[in-house]
Parts: C-alpha cells; sequence; structure tokens
C-alpha cells in the first residue's frame, strides 16, 4: 500500500492511496486541473481512480470535485450528511456510494472504514483503509484525538494527518467560542 499527499492546508487538500491494482482518492480540495496534474506526478491516470473518499463538504477538501468528475465515472463516498451538506455544488449525474460512520465497506482491494472525528463540519470522517497486508490512516481537520480516533488508527502502518493552525482566524470565528 503507498500513500501520496497532493495537498494539504488550506489551500486544498487531497491525498491519493494505491493498493494493487486499487487506486483511491481521498478528498479532492485542488483544482481539477491541479488534481490530474498532481495525480500524474505520483504516476496515477486520473481516469483510473476505483473512488473518492470525502472527509466532509469543506470547501478545502472539495472544490475540485464538480470540475474533476465531469466526463468521468467514478464513484464518491460519503456520509448522508455530507452529500446533503454539498447540495446542488454538484451538477449532473454522480454516482454516489453513502456510507455510514463506523461502516466498513470494499472500494475495489481496499477494505475502508470511516470514523468520526471532531470538527465543525456536518458529519466528518477519518478513514483506514486497509489489505491483508498494510493498514493506512487518514485524519483530516480534527481539533483534538478522542478514544474513538485514537482506537481506530490502532495498528496502522501510516498515518495522514492533516490539520493547519491559525490564530488570528480562531480569535475571529465567532462560532468558536474556546481556545483550541
Amino acid at each position: 500500500m503507498k500513500v501520496a499527499v497532493l495537498g494539504s492546508g488550506s489551500g486544498g487538500n487531497s491525498a491519493v492511496v494505491k493498493a494493487g491494482d486499487t487506486t483511491i482518492l481521498i478528498d479532492a480540495g485542488l483544482s481539477a486541473r491541479q488534481l490530474s496534474r498532481r495525480l500524474g506526478k505520483v504516476g496515477v491516470d486520473p481516469d483510473s481512480l476505483d473512488g473518492i473518499l470525502l472527509t466532509h463538504e469543506h470547501r478545502d477538501h472539495t472544490c475540485g470535485l464538480e470540475v474533476f468528475l465531469r466526463n468521468r465515472s467514478t464513484s464518491v463516498y460519503t456520509t448522508a450528511l455530507t452529500r446533503e451538506s454539498l447540495g446542488d455544488r454538484l451538477e449532473g449525474e454522480v454516482d454516489w456510494h453513502i456510507f455510514q460512520q463506523g461502516q466498513v465497506f470494499k472500494v475495489g482491494e481496499v477494505a475502508v472504514e470511516a470514523f468520526s472525528l471532531p470538527h465543525d463540519a456536518v458529519d466528518p470522517v477519518g478513514f483506514v483503509c486497509r489489505t491483508d497486508d498494510a493498514g493506512i490512516g487518514v485524519a483530516t481537520d480534527f481539533g483534538f484525538v478522542t478514544n474513538l480516533v485514537r482506537n481506530r488508527l490502532q495498528g496502522v502502518q501510516a498515518l495522514f494527518v492533516e490539520a493547519n493552525y491559525d490564530e488570528k482566524l480562531l480569535d475571529a470565528d465567532t462560532k468558536r467560542p474556546w481556545s483550541i
């Protein structure tokens, strides 16, 4: 199993996981052009993806999704609440696969487990992607490590954690009266 980070931070988040013949994109927070270019740089044909997993609806994780999906039939995996929150931002026909937190589902040869993360999105999730011989954990934008997060990430061989901290943004955000 291999993971490559295509982008991380407020400018856009995306990673690709490859296991055997299965290739999964996690989040599409870069422009479609940048996603395609960066996938190519790590040896992945953008048209060969088996699925796109969405961690949550925020633009820095989804802004390139609509254009990237044009003329592609790549399946998109997310929770019902995240799908609903995207509203009509995604025009055209999308092959949605809705999962629930805690559910294990397959994308090609990879078993994916989605688990809840503490973040200010409608239904944010992290993922553990497993094959018979390896596991990769992906957790984005979470403020603290819960027991659930700790338990789900145990035993993975690699862990990708994405977070950024901007004290000025936090101070200006009236939705977060607590200190992070």
